[in-house]
Parts: structure tokens; C-alpha cells; sequence
């Protein structure tokens, strides 16, 4: 059997600390996602036991989605440095940051011309609206024919779970006779999908999540031919000043609306949003960002 590899005592309590945040049914599992990267982390610095580093760079491997808790850790004052700054906003230097991702290219040789957006979050001009409008406003500018729907202006309920839709005839694509009938039919005869959201608690916005549910209605199993594939554009925003913190959450939402034959060419995201920054519209104080948002809606509707 193989031998444990032993933990420094700062690096043990560093584990302690981070694992009792977690429900007494999960730490096992967590436990065994950190010893995997830690083990990986040894076997390249070659090193013969985990200290405090090793542990918190192990962690920030398995767990990117909680640098937070990371960070505090590392460095409790950087932590509560971040935390002072947030509550004025800085207007020369304003502590958020908007983001264009580097993606490969969707070689989808579909014309650009009508576009639909939903914003699957509550904040009508908020800082993920105001982003979204930047996308838009480029593809626009190159001639495209550009409706955006609220989520929160819709009447669109949750699934119930009935599977009517799963029939094989059903009479229409949900037996829900709401908002939702409209966006099924925009999202399949558009040309290119752009879908705005905040990200709440670690994860997409409520108003996201009824989305995708309510999504089910369109993989009929009697119907399996797929929609054809367009691009799409993911615009989403969170709290934290770091660029990087959610990007499983990202990742997830491209591969949910693959399903419905939406490829995701273009994803822009803000962080920083958060104390005076979550006042609606300062994500206008990063000026380049914003134009980066404007290209990426120009650059999505001009034939590669």
C-alpha cells in the first residue's frame, strides 16, 4: 500500500480550514479532487512532502472556482484590501475589467444577418445589459437586423417536469403556452444567438437556469434532426475583480447550447462588479473593453 504523502502542519491546517466549508457529505470528494492535484504538483516540482504553497496552488488547480476562499488563505490583507476598494469606485482607475476571450475560430460560413439576444438576468441597463448592447451595437453597425428580449420582462415559467414535449406528437413544442413559445421560435430561425447573464452565488443567474430548462422542449427524441448550427456569443458578468474565476461556469453554458445548435464564437466577460461597481452602468468606465465588446459583434457578423 502506498505510503501517504505527509503535510507540513500549516499545510494541513490550510486543508482543514478549506474543507470545513464544505457539507460533512462532500469533503471526502473534495478531499480526493485536492490529494489528485497535489500528487501531480509533487510529481513536477519533485518534491517529498506538501507545504502550505503546494497545498494552495493544488487547491487553485482543483477548485478555480473558489480563489476567493483561496486567496484568503494566501493573503488575508490582500483579501480585505480588495474588499476596502470596492466601496468608492475609482473613476481614473475603476477596478473592473472587460474581457474578449481568445477562441478558436468557428468556421461557419452562414451569412449574419438576423440576430436575437435574450439577457437572461433581472437588471434591465445593468452592467451585463450594458455590455450586451456594446455586442450588439457592432453587429448593427455592420447591418444586421438585431431584437433583444428581457427575460424579466417575459412571462415564461419554470419546467414543470411533464415531458409533453417529449412525445411523439406532441401538439405544440411545450405544453406551457407562455413567453417561452416565441423565443423557441426566434432562437431556431435566427442566424446568430447572443446570450447575456450575470453569474450569482458561483453560478448563472436564475433567469439562466429556467432558460435551459425550459429548453428541453426542443430535443425531442422523435425529432432528432438538430437545428442548423449558428454562431453565438456569450456575454456574462460576476462580482469578483478576477478575470479567470468562473470560467467552468462559461465553459458549461457553451456546451448546454451546443445542444440547440448554437456554436459559441465570441465570449465577453466582466468581473470587478461588485460594492460601488454593481451601480448600474460602470461598466462604461472601461472604455476598451467596452469597444472590445463592439468588435467582437462587428467581427461575429463579417464572413471570415
Amino acid at each position: 500500500m502506498k505510503k501517504p504523502v505527509p503535510y507540513t502542519d500549516d499545510a494541513l491546517k490550510a486543508l482543514k480550514y478549506f474543507l470545513s466549508f464544505w457539507p460533512l457529505i462532500s469533503r471526502a470528494r473534495q478531499q480526493e479532487k485536492i490529494e489528485i492535484a497535489v500528487n501531480a504538483l509533487l510529481h513536477r516540482r519533485g518534491a517529498k512532502n506538501v507545504d502550505r504553497d503546494i497545498l494552495l496552488s493544488a487547491l487553485q488547480d482543483s477548485h478555480p472556482s473558489f480563489e476567493t476562499f483561496i486567496t484568503g488563505l494566501r493573503d488575508p490583507a490582500g483579501i480585505q484590501a480588495v474588499i476596502a476598494s470596492q466601496q468608492a469606485i475609482d473613476e481614473e482607475h475603476p477596478l473592473i475589467r472587460i474581457q474578449r476571450w481568445e477562441l478558436p475560430e468557428v468556421s461557419l460560413h452562414r451569412p449574419v444577418q438576423d440576430v436575437f439576444a435574450l439577457l437572461a438576468g433581472p437588471r434591465i441597463n445593468g452592467n451585463t445589459d450594458c455590455i450586451l448592447d456594446s455586442v450588439l451595437g457592432g453587429m448593427s453597425e455592420c447591418g444586421c437586423t438585431v431584437e433583444k428580449a428581457y427575460f424579466s420582462k417575459l412571462d415564461i415559467s419554470p419546467c414543470k417536469g411533464c415531458l409533453a414535449c417529449q412525445a411523439e406528437h406532441p401538439p405544440t413544442t411545450c405544453a406551457q403556452k407562455d413567453d417561452m413559445l416565441r423565443i423557441y421560435t426566434r432562437l431556431q430561425e435566427c442566424d446568430a444567438f447572443v446570450l447575456g447573464f450575470p453569474i450569482y452565488s458561483a453560478r448563472e443567474s436564475s433567469h439562466t437556469t429556467i432558460f435551459f430548462d425550459r429548453l428541453k422542449a426542443l430535443s425531442n427524441p422523435w425529432k432528432p434532426k438538430k437545428p442548423e448550427p449558428k454562431k453565438g456569443i456569450i456575454v456574462s458578468t460576476w462580482g469578483w475583480p478576477t478575470d479567470d474565476l468562473y470560467q467552468d461556469v462559461i465553459h458549461n453554458i457553451a456546451f448546454l447550447i451546443r445542444h440547440f445548435g448554437v456554436e459559441t464564437a465570441e465570449v465577453i466577460t466582466g468581473c470587478g462588479f461588485w460594492g460601488a461597481y454593481y451601480k448600474a452602468g460602470t461598466a462604461r468606465l472601461d472604455t476598451q473593453g467596452m469597444e472590445q465588446a463592439r468588435s467582437a459583434g462587428r467581427d461575429l457578423c463579417i464572413p471570415s
